[in-house]
Parts: C-alpha cells; structure tokens; sequence
C-alpha cells in the first residue's frame, strides 16, 4: 500500500495500513455518500488563496511530532484557527495523524465551522478510503506525500482528490520525488526542508530543488522556517507560500507570533 523509505515514515504508514484495515465498510460508504453529495459545494480554492501574497502563509496546527515530542498541550483548536485568520494566514493546515502527532480529523470539521479561510489536511495518505474521509470533514485540500507513494498511486489519489472538489500539496524532498510529482502534473509542489533519517533540517534543500520546478507551479517550503531571517530566504529564493508549524504552536500566543513574523514582509 506504501513505497519503504528506510526512515520514520514506514512506522507511520504501517500504523496508517493497520487504521485502514479497520474501517468498516458501512463507515467508508457514510464518507463515500457524504464526500460525492459535496461535490457541488463551492470548496475554498487553497491555490488561490496562498499565492494572494508573498509568500503566503499556511499556519499549522499541530500538537506533537516524533521529532519534538508534545509541542502544545492546549488545543484551543478553533481559537487558534481564528487568531491565524485574524493575523494575516492564507490557509490552515491541520495535522491529523492520531498515533505519531497526536491529532485528530475531527479539528477540521470544528475549525471550518469557525473560519473562511480553505483547511488542508497533513496526513500520511496511501488509501482512497483517506481521501473521502478528508472530503467529508471539509478538507479543501489534502497533503500527498510523494516519498511514500509509488508513482501510479501518487496519480491516482491525486486524481481522485481533485475529482471530489480538493486541491493537494505534494511533498518532495528530493529531486527524484519532484520528477515523479511533475509526471503526475502536480500543480501545487511542497519541498520539505527536513531530513528524514536524521531530522534535521537544511533551508538549503528548498532552494536546490525549487529551482528545477517550472514557473506555472505553486512552490511551498515546508519545515525550518522560526525567524524572518527564515521567511526572506524562502520568499527571496521563490517560495510563493510557506508552511509554519512548530514556531506557531510553541508561541504564547500563536497568531501574534503570526503578524510579528510577518510584518513587512508580505
């Protein structure tokens, strides 16, 4: 169901292939019926929404990673939302993986009860069960992960996500991963700046590879970004959004941390 990366995702994805094996199949129809009854909706365009500045900012709720460990412990997840909205973010991505981060799907149905802004969910999706699970809580984009994903299955979750009103990010962290996302016709490209094996995170890593992606795309950095030494890098080296985490989240007050980041910058 998955491509073996040798790193801390295969212990996640053979969480996320036990999780799947549970699902019901009157569980799965209930997401199937809800998510194609949706289709109609007029969804939250992410696309638009994160290049209207630059870069844009998607602001991530988070709770905990195996890097970091627990990094909140109160989830005010619809406060948080709101002060993201109220500060300047483009879009919010919600981290929703229950095993490894400590997070929940259902913070996306409470948040876009609460905010305007378009919600992706950041998951390790490798089923199309995950996809319709993702439509039915409201997600308006999801994350595909293209270092777990063999190219015919990256293309096919990918296919089906837009086919149900979606957008999705797909994350490279290599030159090789960004082939197979541009093979695909990916059109909003995330390069994650962290190191799988050793965690570690290397800013480097967005410039090398953004400059191989052709000018029609959305380039997204992903993780390393804590300061606006961070932010001018990526906004100077072609990043039209970026998503921030931990920095947020470990802040008092994560939407002020937002507008202080920010400021003069967009």
């Amino acid at each position: 169901m998955y491509s073996k990366t040798g790193t801390i995702l295969d212990a996640i994805c053979e969480k996320k292939v036990e999780e799947i094996a549970l699902i019901t199949e009157s569980q799965f129809k209930l997401w199937k019926d809800k998510a194609e009854s949706m289709q109609a909706s007029s969804a939250v365009k992410f696309s638009l929404a994160i290049i209207q500045k630059k870069p844009g900012i998607i602001a991530e709720i988070k709770k905990a990673s195996p890097s970091e460990g627990v990094i909140r412990g109160d989830m005010d997840v619809t406060g948080i939302a709101r002060s993201y909205m109220q500060n300047g973010a483009s879009a919010i991505s919600v981290v929703t993986d229950k095993q490894f981060f400590q997070g929940d799907i259902n913070w996306i149905v409470e948040i876009k009860k609460t905010v305007s802004l378009p919600v992706i969910r950041k998951d390790f999706v490798i089923d199309e069960k995950q996809v319709y699970e993702s439509k039915a809580a409201g997600a308006d984009a999801m994350l595909l992960i293209a270092a777990i994903l063999d190219e015919s299955k990256l293309r096919g979750l990918y296919t089906l996500c837009y086919e149900l009103g979606m957008e999705s990010l797909v994350e490279v962290h290599t030159l090789e991963e960004l082939e197979k996302a541009l093979r695909i016709g990916a059109e909003i490209i995330g390069i994650n700046n962290r190191n799988l094996k050793s965690f570690g995170v290397d800013n480097s890593t967005f410039s090398s590879i953004a400059s191989h992606i052709p000018d029609d795309k959305i380039i997204v950095a992903e993780s390393g970004i804590h300061s606006r030494e961070d932010l001018l890098y990526m906004k100077n080296t072609n990043a039209d959004a970026v998503l921030i985490g931990t920095h947020f989240m470990r802040a008092a007050d994560p939407g002020k941390a937002l507008a202080e980041l920010i400021a003069g910058i967009q």
